[in-house]
This record gives C-alpha cells, sequence and structure tokens, in this order.
C-alpha cells in the first residue's frame, strides 16, 4: 500500500516527500529506539528513491493533525508530572539518541533529504503544559539541528514551524531572528484556512491568493542578508473553508504567486491522500486535505498540482522584482502587517519588507534590491 501511494505522488512529477515519523513508535523507551521501525524506514527511503523521490524525515511528532503521539516515558508514573522536552537537558539527551540512531541508518543513504526536527512542536508541548521561553525554544532548536549537522553533516536540516511563531508582535515557541539563521532553511506553513483569510476576505480574494507570498517576504526581512532559504514545508485548504470546486483556482494562484518570490527552495502541499474515516480522533477537516482521495483517485486539485508541476518543469516560474519595501517596526508580528500587504497587491505593488532598524542601511537595501521605501 506504501508503494501505491508513492507511484500515486511520483506520478504527480514532484521530487521530493515530507514524511513523519511517530515518535512513540521510533523510540518507545527512552534508552531504546526500535529496529523494526528504524528498518521499516529505511525500506521506505529505497522505495522513494527509486521512483527519484527525496525524503524529509520529520522526527520528534508528538501532534500531527490535531492528535497527540505521546512517548510513554515523558509521563511520570508516580504522579503523571509530563517531562519538558525542550528545557530538561536529560530529555534532549533522549531525543539526540533518537536522531543518532537515525543518522546511522539513513545519513548516507541517496534518498535522504534531512531532518525537520518536530512538526509544530509547540502544538505538542501547549496541550500538556511543557512551558519555556522564545529564548529557550531558540536553544533547543538550535542545539538540536547543530546535532543534526553533527550526525548527518551537509543533508537539508530545518525546524518545521507554521505561522504561529510569526503571527504576533510577542515571540511565540521561537525568535523570529533565530528561525532566520538556524538550519538550512525558515519553514512556514501558511494555511490560510486557520487565520482565517478565506472566511474574512474570499476564497479567491488577493489576501487569500498572497497569503503564502506575504509569509515569504515577511519572513526575509528578519534574515541577515535577505536572501535566506525559504520552505513553504506545507500548504493546503479543507472544502469546510471554501466550496471544494474553488479549491483548485486558489491553489494555482497562490502557488503561482509564492514561486514569483526569490530564494525559495519549495512549495510542499499538505497532503497526498486523505485520512481514512475509520481513524477517528483527529481534527474533523484534516480528513479531506490530499491531492488524492483515500481511495487514490486524484481530486480536481490534484489535477491542477500536477498541470503546475508539469509547467514549471518545462518553464521555471521567473523571480519578481521588488524595487518597493514596506517598512516595519522589528517588532511587528505578521498580523500586524498584513493588511498593509494586501493594500499593496491590490494597489499593483509587490513589495518586500525591511525592518525598521536596517531601513537606513544603504548597501543592505542596495544588495536586496530595493529602491523605495514605504513607511
Amino acid at each position: 500500500s506504501i508503494r501505491h501511494d508513492l507511484d500515486d505522488i511520483a506520478s504527480l512529477g514532484v521530487d521530493h516527500i515530507r514524511i513523519q515519523l511517530l515518535w512513540p513508535y521510533f523510540q518507545p523507551n527512552a534508552q531504546y529506539v526500535s529496529a523494526q521501525h528504524l528498518a521499516r524506514l529505511v525500506s521506505l527511503l529505497d522505495d522513494a528513491h527509486a521512483r527519484l523521490l527525496e525524503v524529509e524525515v520529520t522526527v520528534l511528532d508528538g501532534q500531527l493533525s490535531g492528535f497527540l503521539f505521546t512517548p510513554a516515558f515523558l509521563i511520570d508514573n508516580q504522579d503523571g508530572h509530563i517531562g519538558n522536552i525542550i528545557v530538561d537537558p536529560k530529555l534532549i539527551a533522549v531525543q539526540k539518541r533518537l536522531f543518532a540512531a537515525l543518522a546511522r541508518e539513513v545519513a548516507n543513504h541517496p534518498g535522504f533529504m534531512g531532518f525537520d526536527i518536530s512538526n509544530e512542536v509547540y502544538w505538542f508541548t501547549q496541550p500538556l503544559h511543557m512551558k519555556y521561553t522564545a529564548t529557550q525554544g531558540d536553544a533547543w532548536m538550535q542545539e538540536l539541528l547543530g546535532y543534526c549537522e553533527e550526525v548527518a553533516p551537509g543533508r537539508f536540516h530545518v525546524n518545521g514551524v507554521d505561522k504561529y511563531p510569526y503571527e504576533a508582535s510577542q515571540a511565540n515557541a521561537f525568535t523570529r531572528h533565530a528561525l532566520a539563521r538556524t538550519g538550512a532553511a525558515s519553514c512556514v506553513h501558511p494555511w490560510a484556512g486557520f487565520s482565517p483569510v478565506f472566511q474574512k476576505y474570499g476564497p479567491l480574494s488577493a489576501a487569500s491568493t498572497h497569503y503564502a507570498e506575504f509569509f515569504l517576504q515577511y519572513m526575509q526581512a528578519f534574515s541577515q542578508d535577505g536572501k535566506r532559504t525559504l520552505w513553504i514545508e506545507e500548504d493546503g485548504c479543507s472544502k469546510q473553508w471554501m466550496r471544494e470546486a474553488l479549491i483548485p483556482h486558489w491553489a494555482e494562484a497562490s502557488i503561482r504567486n509564492a514561486a514569483s518570490c526569490d530564494h525559495i527552495f519549495g512549495i510542499t502541499w499538505w497532503c497526498s491522500h486523505d485520512v481514512n474515516s475509520r481513524f477517528t480522533g483527529f481534527n474533523t477537516l484534516e480528513y479531506d486535505l490530499g491531492l488524492y482521495t483515500n481511495a487514490r483517485k486524484l481530486k480536481p486539485l490534484g489535477y491542477a498540482f500536477r498541470n503546475l508541476i508539469a509547467e514549471f518543469d518545462q518553464r521555471p516560474p521567473a523571480v519578481l522584482s521588488r524595487p518597493h519595501a514596506l517598512v516595519i517596526a522589528d517588532n511587528a508580528g505578521g498580523d500586524d502587517v498584513f493588511a498593509r500587504y494586501v493594500t499593496a497587491v491590490e494597489k499593483g505593488m509587490r513589495p518586500q519588507f525591511v525592518l525598521e532598524s536596517r531601513s537606513t542601511d544603504r548597501t543592505y537595501l542596495h544588495n536586496r534590491g530595493i529602491e523605495t521605501l514605504h513607511h
């Protein structure tokens, strides 16, 4: 069944997949990593590589699609206290043990792209009341990504975050500057429907179709030189957010707009196939996000996605010149400046963002191709 799924994915023309390991399965005990599941991972990489697919391996998955997968060793059997995976040095050592075991098996595999250390880790830590500051989050991220580079050097190691760390003026989970400087790329999962942009502005509005593009431009403002590699590591849409017939049109417009950005590594869709309805307990809208149905029937969205890939393979999308930049406060959250971006787009401008503290650095502005600042 997995090979059938990989055949479906490869037939779309994609060149990589991002997979999610279930943490309790791979590390059922603090001192033990499952040899059986390591072997299954290698088998999956073998099958993916045979179909010319590279694999990004997301590791510490305690939460996926609204379902908690909690390793038993995190729970104290005396009082039920949950260990804090972000700040507890002993638990960080346990996490490194898992990465080391994985790296021994896959670091040199030709289908291995890199490690994503965790999928939106805060949606695991928050319901389990693991408290930590953004500074502590940065330290955890930097330590683990540094360790990934140590055990699997030269691979594409990232921290898989959605837009939560970027939305508010205060730092949530990680600081924007650390996210812009740690790992091989800065990731974002835009998910306009969770904002809720579709509901507020309309499914095919400028706000909805430029939302992913907005986050790429916003994130770049916090990078060192405006040339940070960016990855839309997840994006998607549920028919609970818009009429299903509109989803392919929104997706095509959104992908085209995002693909016009410079320094973008890729756009990865969530997800390949719908979740089987017999598995209960996931967020209700997570069941219909696939490009294929669970019965492996390609949806209209899947056709649109496949057609875009074929087009981009023949005619790669051109990077759009962005000589205008919106100046924003250094602590401005994405929610604070999104409306300004939409207004600019509606007026025909496709701007960049510049932090106020860097708005007088002429060399920096020149290197980013910025000619006009808008305060």
